[in-house]
């Protein structure tokens, strides 16, 4: 990728070790271009703390610019600076924009129908199963879904969207010449291989940290007309999230859950205070005005064919999960009995087994 020298030295002083936005826009308000920073250190000493000073002159005297962007270029990794007419129009405005954006994969980040889908590293098998359903059904639609990469929910998102042939972004909290967390080193390869990028406003050779993350957060929320929280307690970083996307203006949405599941209390907490309740995609694509509902079809699903004992099984999951023991009880069959029958609903995909010996309907 081709760079100005202005938009060379930005990328340098914006990649200095502890930069951050507040601090770059306070140098260049006085240096007025990152080159006189470069090309001068002293004249501007008194901005910069003793330890960033101390890398300031280090990084000069080594040819730190040079070497910057021939990193850049080996690790196939672009930088998009508040200089280039492709930095997103929707990072102008935010609180804090970021400096730079390092990317990974389609540098191209001016899409329309940008979606957000966050949620708890600890996710469920409800909160799972919502996340690849919401993002299946919103990519089909032609949404560009985004998330962290992170465990759970987001791995969810982003593989939903992959799998129904979708583009999807992934804003990362460390520099993108490594994956965190490690396991999802094979997806993000997937994303870049389909058209999506890996995003960051760090550079490379910067780890994950308690802070990165939560300042991420305001990335995915400006890039996106709206935000998804599947699961998450009152202190997750989903709801971090959120509340930017609803201080820069964006739509929020999050699925309900029981008062009883602490994961609920994070989604089921905005929608009391005044998120949309979604209880479908389509709650979601009419609302963006990005698709409608399909009509449904007259008639009910078909039950699935069971015997007597089998039936009895079924009708005591209809409202919802329950223990081997709690089954025993309500159906009164003997445990031998009881592991038959599960054993050939679950062969069959009627009910499935979740973790602490619960069974439910799938």
């Amino acid at each position: 990728m081709d760079y100005t020298d202005s938009e060379r030295y930005w990328i340098w002083l914006s990649a200095l070790k502890g930069m951050t936005a507040r601090r770059f826009y306070r140098i260049l308000t006085e240096a007025e271009d990152a080159e006189n920073v470069y090309a001068a250190p002293a004249e501007f000493r008194h901005l910069f703390d003793e330890a960033q000073y101390r890398e300031l002159l280090a990084s000069v005297s080594e040819g730190g610019a040079d070497k910057l962007m021939d990193e850049l270029g080996r690790l196939g990794i672009s930088a998009v600076t508040r200089l280039s007419e492709s930095y997103p129009a929707e990072l102008e405005h935010i609180s804090d924009p970021p400096v730079t954006l390092f990317i990974k994969g389609n540098a191209s980040l001016a899409r329309e129908k940008l979606f957000a889908i966050v949620g708890t590293r600890r996710a469920t098998y409800d909160g799972k199963k919502s996340a690849s359903e919401f993002s299946k059904a919103l990519a089909e639609n032609g949404a560009v879904i985004i998330s962290g990469l992170a465990r759970g929910i987001d791995t969810c998102a982003h593989t939903a969207c992959l799998d129904a042939g979708g583009v999807t972004f992934a804003v990362m909290g460390n520099g993108l010449d490594t994956v965190y967390p490690p396991e999802n080193a094979h997806l993000a390869g997937r994303i870049i291989d389909n058209g999506g990028a890996l995003i960051s406003e760090l550079p490379p050779g910067s780890p994950p940290s308690r802070y990165s993350f939560p300042q991420r957060n305001r990335i995915i929320a400006g890039l996106s007309a709206g935000v998804l929280v599947v699961e998450g307690d009152r202190k997750s970083g989903s709801l971090i999230t959120a509340n930017l996307a609803l201080e820069e203006g964006r739509e929020v949405f999050a699925i309900p859950g029981s008062i009883y599941n602490p994961l609920a209390e994070g989604p089921n907490h905005l929608i009391q205070s005044g998120a949309y309740c979604a209880l479908s995609p389509y709650d979601i694509l009419e609302s963006l005005k990005w698709g409608e509902r399909p009509v449904k079809k007259p008639g009910r699903k078909k039950p699935p064919e069971l015997d007597a004992g089998e039936a009895k099984v079924f009708e005591s999951l209809k409202n919802e999960a329950h223990t081997f023991d709690e089954i025993v009880n309500l159906t009164g069959f003997s445990v031998s009995e009881l592991n038959s029958y599960l054993t050939m609903l679950e062969l069959r995909g009627i009910i499935i087994k979740l973790p602490g010996n619960l069974y439910r309907l799938s």
